[in-house]
């Protein structure tokens, strides 16, 4: 007989995860499934470990977030003392560095992504998500389902059907998408799917806040980035004020196209070595090349690229050695366009909700902004269920 689950959630990230954590600290009492496509919890949260030593890990998504003043409310400042109290997140010093298009450090401090408070995880950034599922499971009302890409959604007799892209079929009575790859216009390529999901399961002109979010959802872009992720060998050190446990070097438009990087964050690990994340935009043309010929070339031409840059500006005493190299294509990383109004989070009709950062806030586009989504949509949440 086929499970029928009170709720089903699908994204593994941290918006569904503070979502999940606090309905459960309300005392919602229902089963929860939680389907993730990608092999663990995280999202764009994720965090890379080194084969060779789990104990090395790389958050090569988001390692910290930041809480603008203007952004505080009673929930999200409840939300974070509770995570300081419970040991899940620490304050971090706001180390970033802006370089100008002369390729020489600048006193304009005008990211928002580095505003206000800055938090990291005081493990990793994927296991910070794994315990905000379990903080208040202790009655184990999740099960999750990985490697699980849903491509087709029903709505039928006041239930979701949703099919995977391996004929793997979950029922639930309440359906939580915290990505919105189901309702955009990329899940046709993605997905190989002849009609955008949600839109095939709610018809046009059958409810005016699917059609809207449908709407605006389709308005929104998405900044396609390669990340490129390095270890280097053991006993490895910036220089004096670089010298952080996390660190971020942010580069203009212009020297974004001259050095090829968006900006580069460091993370320093418990032996001493170092865990590089490079960001990068507009790297097709690199990355044809190099696929035509050995790929320890390319590992090869970003290393130089690398120790360039950081020998160059003072901020390693010597060229690092790499212990590992691998490569993260991001087809989504940060919305662009107008984000959804909290209104649309919510539509009792066709018991479906949504959170994410791709919800209109203050923080739009940030893991802030999708801890907000989640807070948002877990109080409209628990008042109509």
């Amino acid at each position: 007989m086929q499970k029928i689950y009170d709720l089903v959630v699908i994204g593994g990230g941290i918006s569904s995860s503070t979502f999940i954590s606090e309905i459960l600290k309300k005392g919602f009492k229902g089963k929860i499934a939680v389907i993730e496509a990608g092999r663990g919890l995280g999202g764009r949260c994720s965090t890379r470990y080194l084969n060779k030593d789990k104990k090395l890990a790389l958050n090569h998504g988001c390692p910290i977030f930041n809480v603008k003043t203007s952004l505080k409310n009673s929930s999200l400042d409840n939300f974070i003392k509770e995570l300081l109290s419970k040991n899940l997140i620490k304050s971090l010093e706001n180390s970033y560095f802006n370089f100008d298009h002369n390729c020489k450090l600048s006193r304009e401090k005008n990211n928002s992504f580095y505003f206000g408070d800055i938090y990291t995880s005081t493990s990793n950034m994927s296991k910070l998500v794994e315990k905000l599922f379990h903080l208040y499971n202790s009655n184990d009302q999740i099960d999750f389902y990985f490697e699980t890409l849903i491509i087709k959604l029903n709505f039928k007799s006041e239930l979701w059907s949703l099919l995977s892209n391996k004929n793997k079929k979950i029922i639930g009575k309440f359906l939580v998408c915290s990505s919105n790859l189901l309702l955009h216009k990329r899940s046709l390529d993605i997905l190989n799917v002849g009609e955008i999901p949600l839109r095939e399961a709610i018809t046009k002109k059958n409810n005016i806040k699917i059609d809207e979010i449908i709407k605006k959802t389709n308005k929104q872009e998405y900044i396609k980035r390669v990340n490129f992720l390095i270890f280097t060998k053991k006993n490895f050190n910036l220089k004096g004020n670089f010298n952080k446990e996390i660190i971020h070097f942010i580069f203009n438009d212009k020297l974004q196209k001259d050095i090829g990087f968006e900006r580069i964050i460091c993370q320093k690990q418990f032996d001493n070595s170092l865990g590089i994340v490079i960001h990068t935009k507009n790297m097709d043309s690199i990355l044809s090349k190099y696929a035509k010929e050995d790929s320890n070339l390319l590992s090869q031409y970003i290393s130089n690229k690398l120790n360039t840059f950081l020998i160059k500006n003072n901020i390693i005493y010597k060229k690092f050695l790499i212990e590992d190299i691998s490569i993260m294509n991001w087809r989504a990383s940060q919305p662009i366009g107008e984000g959804i109004p909290k209104r649309l989070q919510l539509c009792e009709e066709y018991n479906i909700g949504f959170c994410g950062d791709w919800i209109q806030s203050e923080d739009y586009g940030s893991a802030a902004g999708a801890i907000l989504s989640g807070l948002n949509l877990s109080n409209n949440f628990i008042e109509y269920y």
